[in-house]
């Protein structure tokens, strides 16, 4: 990569400012010697979103998101030039503590099955490396590969080319002098047979044997608590002891979806006005349209019994993390992302998040984006 060149095509801000950082490569900063059990936010692929005022808000010290490897390789974003990156070298500079997963997204193309194709398909990836890893405290090969794929594929093509996309990043990352921890993953749904297999076991056999990998990444979207220790029990009776467990996403979204054709609570309508005989779905539907006030949207959580009764998910789920030795970090949803429509099946990943960006108005005194119920306040109440 001829980075001098590149340099110029980018704006003498942006340019001068990455520049210095992948120069930075050499001169051998030092990564995080180790971590302790932390929780953090998610960004997901909006990295545009981070915002330091509400980080601090929130109290944390770790953000984690995703970058699309091909968004970047089809030239669809520039990796010299891309907000969503500068985003992240700000909040780095700044101090953040971040984990970026790579996604590679086949759920549209097939996996490349021949060494010389498989290094055709990874000719990006030192570019995009050379911007990014200063930016990283932890990069994780991958993003979901059993859901970022063809459900035929997810066999020995899948594994063969994370895989080789692992050895191409610890390549990189052998030729820097600053050393940060590597992570494959992340894992779906371990706590389901269905989910366990033989690929599954062989990239986690890979893990395990590939002694410069620190670890493995779980994504855990469930309905109810044991599915937690399910997933934790299938990964760390196949990953060698001493290596860690990363959870960058999890979340109740299909406890919540569950109850999505329940009818909203009665106090909407007798102290809102809402239509008595609205269910759940189209409530959100209709906030998502018209942002309500946060009494409101807490007058709505709280008077709806599989809300208020997962009120505590947050330090509940956290407890179950922590009693696995193995467990690292794990990062929450920061802000809802809602569709243009929402309907009786959606997934309604907007109950999720800390921050309540979309559905409810910003903070009339001040401006800001208001928080959630509950679980802000047991977010922070997590931080160190």
């Amino acid at each position: 990569m001829n980075i001098p060149f590149l340099s110029l095509a980018r704006s003498w801000t942006s340019g001068v400012r990455r520049l210095l950082l992948i120069t930075s490569l050499a001169f051998g900063l030092a990564a995080p010697a180790s971590y302790g059990a932390e929780i953090g936010v998610n960004f997901n692929g909006l990295l545009t979103n981070i915002d330091q005022a509400d980080l601090a808000r929130a109290q944390t010290a770790w953000i984690r998101g995703f970058v699309d490897y091909y968004q970047f390789r089809s030239g669809q974003k520039n990796v010299m030039t891309d907000p969503g990156l500068d985003a992240l070298h700000d909040a780095h500079v700044a101090g953040y503590t971040t984990i970026i997963n790579i996604k590679f997204n086949f759920t549209s193309k097939d996996f490349p099955t021949t060494t010389a194709a498989i290094n055709t398909e990874l000719n990006y990836i030192n570019t995009l490396l050379t911007v990014l890893y200063p930016d990283c405290d932890i990069i994780v090969i991958g993003n979901e590969p059993f859901i970022e794929s063809i459900p035929a594929q997810r066999d020995s093509r899948l594994v063969n080319f994370y895989t080789a996309a692992a050895a191409k990043v610890k390549a990189f990352k052998d030729a820097q002098t600053r050393k940060i921890p590597l992570y494959i993953g992340a894992f779906n749904r371990l706590w389901d047979p269905a989910w366990q297999t033989q690929a599954t076991a062989d990239l986690l056999q890979y893990a395990n044997t590939s002694t410069w990998l620190t670890g493995i990444d779980l994504h855990i979207h469930h309905t109810n608590p044991p599915e937690i220790d399910g997933a934790f029990a299938y990964a760390s009776a196949r990953i060698r002891t001493g290596q860690k467990i990363l959870v960058t996403e999890y979340s109740l979204v299909h406890h919540w979806k569950a109850n999505l054709t329940q009818t909203i609570p009665a106090q909407l309508a007798s102290q809102y006005g809402r239509p008595a005989a609205w269910q759940v779905w189209q409530y959100l539907d209709y906030a998502l349209d018209n942002p309500v006030s946060r009494p409101e949207w807490v007058t709505f959580l709280q008077n709806s019994p599989w809300f208020e009764n997962r009120k505590h998910y947050l330090l509940n789920s956290y407890n179950q993390f922590t009693a696995n030795p193995k467990f690292l970090v794990c990062t929450y949803a920061m802000y809802q992302s809602g569709p243009a429509t929402f309907t009786s099946t959606t997934d309604p990943w907007i109950l999720n998040p800390i921050f309540v960006n979309q559905t409810v108005v910003p903070n009339p005194s001040n401006g800001q984006t208001q928080i959630n119920y509950s679980f802000f306040d047991d977010f922070v109440s997590l931080q160190p």
